[in-house]
């Protein structure tokens, strides 16, 4: 008996599927990251100098400073261990706070302040706005963006001991919470409208059984639609760490009778991929403007640079911006944390060869995140050790707030080798031609005491003209 013969096409089929499966497996992200960084992060520019009477200013040396990327570069700008509410300055002296303080800010321009509602509203006519206000008013000062973080959360954070059980009783409350915050700070730019939406089905907190009783899907459109009432000019975002296969399945086996409910009504609460969830939101008409991913590393560890990109494809074809909102990278040896509520770990300590791997990774990771097109921002949690999220050596900076090897690192990155600074003269038709990283910037002219500002704008085309009257 012959054996059958292997068609031509049939074996054209297997070799093109094992070349594409090699180069995938072969593709390294970060080796055009440089180049990608240059196509969507930098625009050229003619600034066109001309004085009052339309002469232009020619052969005049010209400074130009960069002041801020228009890139988010955040970290949250709180401290988890201080009561009664989530500060940010409350350290043991006023030299540490100020140290504190200076470290932030010369690093980043895109603050996450708190707004869990367990501490900011501890009773129903008790709430932490003072404190609050003095956050977003130093943002101001600061010129940092700011979002607000979060207003509906199905974790304990989320819900204070006085909410109700009855679910309609907890949406009225958090529809009235919604509207009263975002209507009330109109400074703030970008909320976390719902937070880890595809995990309540694992609580039973008043949030969690209103979460599940709606669904989702249908509990998170209301809360976009009640937070874009508050300020139409808002950006929301859907917050979860849902991104991993698996994750679901890790915490559901604390809780067997839920999962095996679960099993049987997957439809309704889509646990098994934020990707679903988010697709399913946005066909049901809900109206967000931007997608957080959550990459913390304190149980799975690292994300590889093509595992990475790879994430940013797939959420990027959404066809949203993409806020890397809460990134950990560790600087001490990993540790098993199972459990979905984790706790503080009091003898977890940064290490010289955590601080190296740290520093390491952080170059990749945000090189990398940098020259993804649809990312919009990149936000570190916790800047220092000190009270850091379950005391876990997370930070850029040490519990003493001598920076690591990672906090330099970064600081090389964005204000340095991503910035843009040169002292240039205007040419015979009075124009400064530049490329530049773009974000705003300043211009110092001789002879005059005041600087003059503009803007490059990345979601505007090459040789973009600004025209400046002297």
């Amino acid at each position: 008996m012959s054996r059958p013969k292997l068609s031509a096409n049939f074996l054209k089929v297997i070799l093109i599927s094992f070349l594409i499966i090699s180069r995938g497996l072969a593709f390294d992200p970060l080796k055009s990251a440089d180049e990608r960084i240059s196509q969507y992060r930098m625009r050229e520019v003619i600034v066109q100098l001309k004085d009052q009477k339309g002469t232009p200013i020619k052969n005049s040396l010209i400074k130009v400073n960069m002041l801020q990327h228009q890139f988010l570069f955040g970290c949250n700008l709180y401290l988890f261990d201080q009561f009664p509410i989530y500060l940010f300055d409350q350290f043991p002296t006023l030299e540490q706070k100020q140290t504190y303080l200076k470290l932030w800010t010369q690093l980043f321009n895109y603050a996450t302040v708190p707004f869990y509602f367990q501490r900011y509203q501890p009773a129903p006519e008790q709430t932490q706005e003072a404190q609050l206000r003095e956050m977003v008013n130093f943002c101001l000062k600061n010129n940092i963006k700011i979002k607000g973080h979060p207003l509906v959360w199905h974790f304990p954070s989320g819900n204070p001991d006085w909410l109700p059980l009855e679910p309609k009783q907890v949406e009225k409350i958090l529809k009235n919470r919604i509207l009263e915050l975002v209507s009330k700070f109109p400074e703030i730019d970008y909320w976390d409208v719902v937070n880890e939406p595809t995990v309540s089905w694992v609580f039973d907190t008043p949030v969690a059984k209103w979460e599940n009783q709606e669904g989702p899907v249908p509990a998170c459109k209301k809360a976009l639609e009640w937070a874009k009432a508050g300020n139409p000019q808002a950006h929301l975002i859907i917050n979860d760490y849902n991104v991993r296969f698996g994750y679901w399945s890790f915490i559901g086996i604390f809780s067997p009778k839920k999962t095996i409910k679960l099993i049987f009504d997957p439809i309704k609460r889509y646990p098994f991929s934020y990707h679903r969830f988010l697709s399913e939101l946005k066909k049901s008409g809900g109206n967000f403007d931007a997608i957080g991913i959550q990459t913390h590393t304190h149980i799975v560890g690292k994300w590889s640079m093509s595992q990475l990109w790879r994430l940013c494809q797939r959420y990027g074809k959404l066809g949203l911006p993409l806020q890397f909102s809460e990134v950990t990278v560790i600087s001490g040896e990993k540790r098993w944390i199972l459990s979905p509520v984790p706790k503080d770990i009091s003898d977890w300590e940064s290490t010289p060869e955590g601080e190296k791997e740290q520093a390491d990774y952080v170059e990749k990771f945000y090189t990398l995140l940098f020259s993804h097109p649809q990312v919009e921002a990149i936000t570190w949690w916790d800047l220092t050790d000190y009270n850091a999220w379950m005391n876990a050596p997370a930070g850029l900076v040490r519990s003493d707030l001598s920076p690591k090897p990672a906090y330099n690192l970064l600081y090389h990155l964005i204000r340095e080798k991503w910035w843009t600074k040169l002292d240039k003269a205007t040419d015979s038709q009075g124009e400064l031609r530049f490329r530049g990283f773009c974000g705003d910037y300043q211009l110092l002219i001789p002879d005059r005491a005041k600087p003059l500002h503009f803007t490059i704008d990345c979601k505007k085309p090459e040789a973009q003209l600004i025209e400046i009257k002297i």
